[in-house]
This record gives C-alpha cells, sequence and structure tokens, in this order.
C-alpha cells in the first residue's frame, strides 16, 4: 500500500520461477516468505500419529505457518489455529427466496456450512479483514461484480438481501475460514426466472484493456504489471499508482476498508479460476492512521494462459470506488516471444529452463 514494494526484475523472475511454492489451491497461492517459527507445510500436514495436523496460519496465505501465534511476516496478518493441510471442500447449500428470482427485485439469500465428514453445521467462523464471511456476486459475463458481507443467523446460517441487475446467469462466491479448519472459497450459480437464454449464451467474451487507467469515483487509477508480461503459473503483481481525479496530484489518503487499503478479485474468463488478494505491503504507511497510498500492490497466480478481469476496490473520503481491469496471462513460450521482441534477450533462455527443471 503506502510502502513502496521492490520492483521484480526479470532476472529475478526467472530464478525465482525455480523455486516456486507448493501451493494448497489457486485461491489460496501465494509464495511467501515464511514468518518467524514458521514450518515447512510439506512436512507437517499430519501428526505421528497419522490424524489431521493443526497449525497457526496466515488466513490469506495459508502456505505460512507457525507453532506459536503470530503475524505473517509478508502480510501482517494475524495468524489463526486450525488445519490449513486440509485441502477438501467443505459443503455450501444456498437456497434463494423465492425461488424464481427476478432481476431488479431483491431476493433473500440464505447460505449454510456444513463439514465435509460430520454434516455437521458450522456456526464458528474465523473473523479475516474485519468479516468472517466475504460474499461475491459476479454475472456470468463478468458485467456485473458485488462484493457483499451476510450476516450469521442464529441457527448458523448466513442471511443476506440481494438484488441482480439484468436477467442471466450469476456465480455466487463465498469465501471464509471454518474455525479449525482451512480457507473455503466456494462457488454455486444462480439463475433469474426472467431470463430466456442458456448459460452459453451467457458466457464471458473478454477483450483486454489497451490503456490500463481508469476512472472510479474521485481516484484516477493507474495499473502496472510486475512482470510485465504476466506468464500462466508464475506469480505476478498488479501494482496500482493512485491519482486524485481531479488534480492529478498522489492520493495518500486512502481509508482502510475491511482491514486493508485495497481488495481484488481476480476472475479468469471461463470462471474456473479465482483469486481473491489483498494488499502485499500493508504493513507500512499508516494501516494505524487510516492513510494508504499512492501505491497499492496485490499479488496473484494464475495458473493458465488466457483472459482474466480483476476488480479492486478503494475506500477515499468515505466512497467505495471499484475499477475494473481485463488483462492477458501468456504462455512460457509467448512470455519468451514477446520478451525478445521487447528487446530483453537474457530473459527467454532462462524463463525456458527455469520451467523445464521443474
Amino acid at each position: 500500500m503506502a510502502r513502496h514494494a521492490a520492483r521484480v526484475s526479470w532476472t529475478a523472475w526467472a530464478v525465482a520461477a525455480c523455486a516456486l511454492a507448493l501451493v494448497l489451491s489457486v485461491h489460496r497461492a501465494s509464495a511467501w516468505r515464511a514468518a518467524p517459527g514458521a514450518q515447512d507445510a510439506s512436512s507437517t500436514a499430519t501428526t505421528a500419529s497419522g490424524t489431521p495436523a493443526t497449525a497457526w496460519f496466515c488466513p490469506m496465505h495459508p502456505d505460512v505457518t507457525s507453532d506459536t501465534a503470530g503475524r505473517c511476516r509478508r502480510c501482517g496478518m494475524a495468524f489463526i489455529h486450525g488445519n490449513p493441510f486440509d485441502a477438501r471442500d467443505y459443503r455450501l447449500d444456498v437456497k434463494a427466496s423465492p425461488a424464481a428470482l427476478v432481476a431488479g427485485r431483491p431476493f433473500h439469500l440464505t447460505l449454510r456450512v456444513t463439514h465435509p465428514d460430520t454434516g455437521k453445521v458450522i456456526t464458528s467462523f474465523e473473523t479475516v479483514h474485519d468479516k468472517q464471511y466475504h460474499l461475491f456476486i459476479v454475472g456470468h459475463d463478468l458485467q456485473t461484480f458485488q462484493h457483499l458481507h451476510p450476516a450469521l443467523q442464529p441457527d448458523g446460517t448466513w442471511a443476506i438481501d440481494v438484488t441482480v441487475p439484468t436477467p442471466g446467469y450469476y456465480r455466487i462466491l463465498s469465501d471464509f475460514v471454518p474455525t479449525g479448519g482451512a480457507p473455503q472459497f466456494l462457488g454455486r450459480t444462480l439463475v433469474t426466472a426472467n431470463f430466456d437464454g442458456d448459460l452459453d449464451s451467457q458466457r464471458a467474451s473478454l477483450a483486454p484493456d489497451v490503456v490500463f487507467s481508469k476512472r472510479a469515483g474521485s481516484i484516477t487509477a493507474n495499473l502496472t504489471f510486475e512482470p510485465r508480461i504476466l506468464t500462466a503459473g508464475e506469480f505476478g503483481h498488479l501494482q496500482f499508482e493512485l491519482t486524485d481525479a481531479q488534480t492529478g496530484q498522489p492520493v495518500t489518503d486512502l481509508q482502510p476498508y475491511l482491514g486493508a487499503f485495497g481488495h481484488t478479485l481476480i476472475l479468469s474468463e471461463d470462471l474456473l479460476d479465482s483469486v481473491h488478494s489483498h494488499p502485499t505491503d500493508w504493513l507500512e504507511g499508516g494501516i494505524a492512521t487510516g492513510l494508504g497510498g499512492p501505491r497499492v500492490t496485490f499479488e496473484g497466480y494464475m495458473p493458465r494462459p488466457g483472459r482474466y478481469r480483476s476488480w479492486t476496490q478503494f475506500l477515499r473520503n468515505g466512497e467505495l470506488n471499484t475499477v475494473s481491469f481485463t488483462f492477458e496471462v501468456r504462455t512460457l513460450e509467448d512470455a519468451v516471444r514477446l520478451g525478445r521482441q521487447a528487446s530483453i534477450p537474457s530473459i527467454g533462455p532462462m524463463l525456458l529452463a527455469a520451467h523445464r527443471s521443474r
């Protein structure tokens, strides 16, 4: 956020490719340095008796673990206690009322989480970025985006009233951490009753942005990528430089929103891959004083080549600003070719050698 993230050179990126960490899932993937007391997740997945292990871990980066309470060295979040090594999905039941949803009219959404083994309703959840449950509603055509927070009910379910703007299919994405478990990112699909098309007609057809500068409320967001050419199967950074939309001056008065100076959701064009990311550099620059900017950096792992859309949110002067960008993620071979065309001859052989050595 306020701290300027160190720029990743092409050479450093190529070397880092050789040491890509084991990822628990696409959403959980992050190549973080270990915090003090951190352990190798692969060696602590089970106890000596073979029962599932528990550890202190970062809720946003579960591969950062510790045997004691503390904070994530990379993002500063407080560790929680659970089982980050359990990659199973919990069960999620979604019920809409009325059952026949109509675009433009509010409907009631109820979400119930149960344990994958016992079927018991989960009633205890960890607080991550000021909330226990983050809910995203995204149109299948990737034209609609909502970031919501349902309320926990006495029976353990979560409830919220929702309105979708246009007829069609919508993807409901749930992000939460059950107490004692591992982070969950679960998707379900809803369709409005007044939609006369099919799912195939709703498939997104994205065109990458040509200019990576857009206005959102009082902010102009300028986006650059590190490395400049994002590559499938590698970690990349989305780096925002924020200026005032009226004066052009750097924004230095971002307010914390849900415990961070920014939130971003990244989805692949086919909705199969997703990243929910928060700034990698929010420790420095005044999270306690409520001041942030002008640079905010997010890390993401895009596993496949293709087109992706991001929605990033910033809070300033009490106004929540959402800006969206569409970008391309390349194959390693394409990245090498484009790098050569951009007169960076040394990176091609290094990238290819690093990739093939895995």
